[in-house]
């Protein structure tokens, strides 16, 4: 079998690249498909990357402004925050016109590979369309939110999203979708698509693991690491502030930072390290806690672990995330211009309180309990088998 993985930006790869060494493992031909940025973080994982769009093109459009400052969620119920639909309507309109300077190339290497099945992030509707072009199956594949392209029946057929097809005289995919969703059902918001489970298994590429992590630590002080993850400069501004908190709560502190961001730090404090580029599943592996700007990726490793986490976040999505934690029980969030005290007051109680980490590891153990991306495989080929107009429902399809 010949799976074709369509990624979307750089801080969406790792998700991907389980299932795809799964698929690779179980002896099937692996291609994934990428804009020219996100090449590099493909073929350090090992895998065959096919650059496709021309970057500056494809960058000029994903720059433009969403208007995605906090204050953009709507409430749906006590569990459940939603983006406002003006916001919502704008991402997914968004994603369309990213797809469409991508289309070109995908399309062409699909018609030439031809693959037997086509897996897509979820924000990658240009997958859609190469799909549809050999008349193969769709499966989407989420970032660990419920956000992406689809159309589920011909009344949510949009213009722009029909275009994406028509210009290669192809009919638009409408139909029930299914989705590959990594994210434990204790953080996950309701949503008309399908879902297929999968565990969630994190990826941050390659590593030397340094002395210090190498034996026990010599302290009885907590370590708690901070993060802005590897795509933004979120924290940048308040760094300081929350480093200076956690030193006078008494906590050891590590920074994960990229290479760009480790450039940029002044000389740090004594009981501060940074980690540059280092995977931050390696790193919480020794930690107590997670202080964080609010990414998924950031969020869910520290689930994997167990680990209560404070979050900062900026914009919607962050927020977002940030409410499903909250009201998971398994963390807690402050505005990330909140004071220094706040942010140690909120760290101290995560530290103290019992319940943070248990809620943590009850979804940890949710996680566990998920298929692995092997067992998901037997799905994709079940999809194959199927044909392009009947994708299985996840709990009938066969599953090694």
């Amino acid at each position: 079998m010949r799976v074709l993985f369509v990624g979307h930006g750089p801080a969406h790869i790792p998700w991907i690249i389980p299932l795809a060494w799964a698929a690779r493992l179980a002896g099937h031909e692996v291609r994934v498909a990428v804009r020219p940025q996100c090449v590099a973080p493909v073929t350090r994982a090992g895998l065959v990357a096919v650059p496709v769009g021309d970057e500056a093109v494809t960058a000029a459009v994903a720059a433009r402004p969403l208007g995605l400052g906090p204050g953009r969620l709507k409430q749906a119920g006590e569990s459940v925050a939603v983006l406002d639909s003006d916001l919502a309507e704008a991402l997914v309109e968004k994603m369309v016109a990213v797809a469409d300077t991508l289309t070109d190339d995908l399309v062409a290497f699909a018609r030439f590979w031809r693959p037997d099945v086509v897996v897509h992030d979820t924000a990658a509707a240009a997958g859609l369309v190469a799909a549809a072009a050999l008349k193969v199956p769709a499966v989407g594949h989420t970032w660990g939110v419920s956000l992406g392209v689809h159309c589920e029946s011909e009344a949510e057929l949009r213009p722009s999203y029909a275009r994406l097809f028509e210009r290669f005289g192809l009919d638009p995919v409408v139909g029930p979708s299914v989705w590959i969703d990594p994210c434990p059902p204790g953080l996950r918001p309701p949503h008309g698509v399908r879902r297929a489970d999968m565990r969630y298994v994190p990826f941050a590429g390659p590593a030397a693991l340094p002395p210090w992590l190498r034996t026990g630590r010599d302290t009885q002080r907590p370590l708690v690491a901070v993060t802005g993850g590897v795509t933004t400069t979120a924290l940048d501004e308040v760094r300081d502030h929350v480093i200076a908190s956690l030193r006078e709560l008494g906590a050891d502190v590590v920074l994960a930072v990229t290479a760009a961001q480790a450039e940029n730090l002044p000389q740090l404090p004594d009981g501060v390290r940074a980690v540059e580029s280092f995977p931050l599943d390696v790193l919480l592996a020794h930690c107590d806690a997670l202080v964080h700007h609010g990414g998924v990726g950031s969020g869910l490793i520290a689930v994997t672990h167990g680990l209560p986490q404070l979050l900062l976040p900026q914009n919607a999505f962050q927020e977002h995330w940030a409410h499903l934690v909250r009201a998971s029980g398994a963390g807690t969030a402050l505005p990330a211009d909140a004071a220094e005290g706040a942010v140690g007051a909120a760290v101290r109680d995560l530290l103290a309180r019992p319940s943070y980490r248990q809620r943590a590891r009850a979804l940890r153990d949710e996680i566990d309990a998920m298929p692995t991306p092997d067992r998901l495989v037997g799905f994709l080929e079940a999809c194959a088998s199927a044909g392009h107009t009947d994708v299985p429902v996840p709990g009938e399809a066969g599953r090694r």
